[in-house]
């Protein structure tokens, strides 16, 4: 049976400015570059045949010459992985794109532009893709291909927005019916940052690996590619994580604190239990949350001060309230106490699921509606 070693990859957006993390966007821009560097080392360690980068390698289509060299260098180390590179709405193809150049390394192929193909006759394997030629794409550039009816592999890689057959996107659409209509054995897609597992329609393949290093808190936990085997029909491929850090939320309950320097000392606490020994190589948005006396009131950056040494990044909000008995209250006829115990017995039913985001929107909407009780809500809690 033919098959072929692959690597999937998309949206590293290299050259991107993190500056919402101030004077470490440097070093985190630089740390993006050398995750891709392990991608390339796992290339050629695992003798990878096959290196697909689904769209947005770049950060835009006119990225700076050092990253721009040090991305064709490091590609030129692996000769004998063949890299195929799908442009997407960052980095799309124009008269002035990087992908434009004619210095790329001869493994390397761009498709710049409609659904085309390349073929690796050696390993009997097509290897299909498309471009953006802007910021937008309306018609979808995934179609059915005309592919002779043989034993050969047919791969595609593509960026693009997966949406229901009755949704609209101008990011190359994709639905359902075109990819099992596609006659392709996998499509490797990038633009979605969170990655999918592995999904079939009709005998189709496909999946999001995902950002391979989250840029913000909107990329939250561990990143990474896709790897394994393509054969005809069929694949085998597992996620690995390939991260330098990771971008994490997390509740951190300070109930009994009285001073910024105990919070400081329970957070790490919880860090230190939650997150194991490597702890301190992330980014951390941590979300304060408890019930505290009327005298202290948590300050986020003199917290953040005192824990900066103890973790690469560290970012608070504070979501706490005075302390209430709940219990007292829930017993009350009142309007007041039949409202919180309606409240406890839905964060109740989310802790049983272990589901802690919803069980913290509802601690926090119960916090609110008990002030609106008393008639102390602000402006800022609505």
């Amino acid at each position: 049976m033919n098959k072929i070693k692959i690597l999937h990859c998309a949206d590293l957006h290299l050259g991107a400015q993190l500056s919402s993390i101030g004077n470490l966007a440097r070093q985190r821009s630089e740390e993006v570059l050398m995750t891709f560097d392990r991608i390339i080392s796992i290339c050629k360690d695992e003798s990878i045949e096959l290196l697909l980068i689904a769209g947005d390698l770049f950060e835009s289509c006119n990225v700076d010459t050092e990253t721009a060299g040090a991305v064709k260098k490091a590609l030129s180390q692996i000769p004998d992985t063949v890299t195929v590179i799908s442009p997407g709405n960052h980095d799309y193809v124009s008269l002035d794109s990087v992908y434009e150049d004619d210095d790329w390394p001869e493994n390397v192929h761009i498709f710049k532009s409609e659904l085309d193909y390349i073929e690796l006759k050696d390993k009997k394997v097509r290897v299909w893709g498309a471009g953006f030629t802007g910021t937008y794409i309306e018609n979808s550039l995934l179609r059915e291909a005309d592919i002779p009816q043989d034993d050969m592999v047919n791969i595609c890689v593509m960026h693009g927005d997966l949406i229901s057959e009755n949704q609209e996107s101008c990011y190359n659409p994709i639905t359902p019916s075109l990819i099992r209509f596609s006659n392709m054995d996998y499509i490797a897609l990038g633009h979605i940052h969170k990655r999918t597992e592995i999904l079939h329609s009709g005998n189709t393949d496909y999946s999001y690996s995902g950002c391979p290093e989250g840029r913000g808190f909107d990329e939250l936990d561990e990143k990474g590619i896709y790897i394994g085997t393509v054969m005809k029909g069929h694949t085998e491929l597992t996620f690995r994580p390939v991260c330098r850090r990771m971008n994490i939320e997390t509740y951190v309950d300070i109930s009994g604190a009285s001073t910024n320097n105990e919070t400081a000392e329970i957070i790490l606490h919880t860090l230190k239990n939650k997150y194991g020994e490597n702890y301190s190589d992330n980014l951390y948005k941590v979300i304060l949350i408890g019930g505290l006396e009327s005298d202290y009131t948590p300050d986020c950056v003199k917290i953040a001060a005192r824990l900066q040494d103890e973790v690469f990044y560290i970012k608070l909000n504070d979501e706490t309230h005075i302390k209430i008995d709940l219990e007292e209250l829930s017993k009350e006829t009142s309007l007041k106490g039949i409202f919180v115990k309606k409240m406890l017995d839905k964060i109740n039913v989310y802790i049983k699921n272990n589901d802690e985001v919803s069980a913290n929107q509802y601690r926090k909407a119960m916090y609110i509606g008990i002030k609106a009780f008393d008639s102390e809500v602000t402006a800022n809690e609505n």
